[in-house]
């Protein structure tokens, strides 16, 4: 058994290179139909329109942008019973459970630095946000906000993952009654941004500034609500989402049924999608949501346990990790019933990419599982052996 450990600012200049050379090319929009459930995916121009179907209504949806292959996270709403969040691959396929047991699921973000998933609970008189793990089933699941009176309707969330601030868009039955508020990613600090705003919809945070829907079109103003500027009267915005490379608002019109897109100065307002019934929620395939990426801080690690390699393999195998910070780690093997037959790494390890050889000439062919855990962190993957 082999353990190997690289200097941390190897995973700090990679980490930074990978900042820079991510770029926007794709954009991705849900259809909330009974009759034409379908992910839909485009250039940013809308052309190469390729159509996902999915075997449940698909509603709120993310782009893990930083994973390889990139995947979608998904909200299925079914006509009757639960709701759910998938994750699949950038073509529908590889679909698997992320969250089940949901109701009134109405948007989702993706902390892809901490690799945490956020949800809005909708249900007009018990709405609240959570989160959880969003690498593995149901784990770590929190409540971080409830509404306090009933006859409200979360809307959209949106993330800043560096200073760890969650904005969320909340509507009553009037103006007065309807909020943009801010809270910590753990629940505490809630501020009340904006109040009244007038039947808010989508947000979005990007470079320092909140884009949302309202009843005066696509707003943009400072973290803290200030400086409201209306960019697009017109706009009727149901879901939002930001092209990162190139400066651009994108929206899914909710009365036209279109998707839409303008720079976030006002400029340039553009219809890139044929209409398509019952539109719902958009993202991009790359938005930071980064305050100061020229200025990255150690915060910029992380948490990721590679495949192991090689895969089928035998005997031997290299199981590799990327740790923000230092902590205890363990790392375990399991058969396909669950049951832990080893314990690789069991201690407390610096900062930075790590490796380990897991030799299994004393075991048979068959799958297995290895799980790493970094105190609320926890990712398995499966691997086999063949003899």
């Amino acid at each position: 058994m082999r353990i190997k450990i690289y200097l941390p600012i190897i995973v700090l200049l990679i980490t930074i290179s990978n900042l820079f050379s991510q770029s926007t090319s794709k954009i991705y929009y849900s259809q909330y139909s009974l009759t034409q459930m379908n992910i839909y995916q485009a250039n940013l121009d809308g052309s190469n329109e390729i159509t996902i179907p999915l075997p449940i209504r698909p509603h709120a949806i993310a782009v893990d942008w930083k994973s390889v292959p990139q995947k979608l996270y998904v909200g299925l709403i079914d006509v009757i019973g639960d709701s759910k969040i998938i994750r699949c691959d950038i073509d529908g396929s590889n679909q698997e459970d992320v969250l089940t047991n949901l109701i009134g699921l109405n948007a989702i973000a993706l902390d892809l630095l901490n690799r945490k998933i956020y949800w809005v609970q909708d249900t007009y008189n018990d709405d609240r946000i959570f989160r959880a793990n969003m690498d593995s089933l149901n784990s770590s699941i929190q409540q971080i906000y409830s509404a306090t009176v009933s006859s409200r309707d979360l809307w959209g969330i949106t993330l800043d993952v560096v200073t760890s601030r969650v904005w969320f868009t909340e509507r009553g039955g009037n103006c007065y009654s309807s909020y943009i508020k801010r809270i910590n990613t753990d629940g505490s600090g809630l501020t009340i941004i904006l109040n009244p705003v007038c039947n808010p919809h989508d947000i979005e945070y990007y470079n320092g500034k909140l884009f949302w829907g309202d009843m005066d079109g696509l707003e943009k103003a400072n973290t803290d609500g200030s400086g409201i500027e209306t960019i697009v009267s017109s706009a009727k915005i149901d879901g939002l989402s930001i092209d990162a490379t190139n400066n651009k608002v994108y929206w899914v019109d909710y009365l036209a049924d279109l998707v839409k897109c303008v720079g976030v100065d006002g400029s340039n307002e553009t219809t890139i999608s044929s209409s398509h019934i019952s539109l719902s929620r958009i993202d991009t395939d790359f938005n930071p949501a980064i305050t100061d990426i020229e200025n990255p801080e150690p915060q910029l690690f992380l948490f990721n346990l590679a495949q192991n390699y090689p895969n089928p393999f035998n005997p031997n195998t290299k199981i590799k990790w990327q740790l923000p910070q230092t902590g205890l780690v363990t790392l375990k093997i399991y058969d396909m019933l669950g049951r832990e037959i080893a314990t690789l790494i069991n201690e407390e390890l610096d900062a930075g990419n790590h490796e380990i050889v897991f030799e299994a000439a004393s075991f048979s062919s068959g799958v297995y599982f290895y799980q790493i855990k970094v105190g609320d962190f926890i990712q398995t993957k499966k691997m086999i052996l063949i003899k």
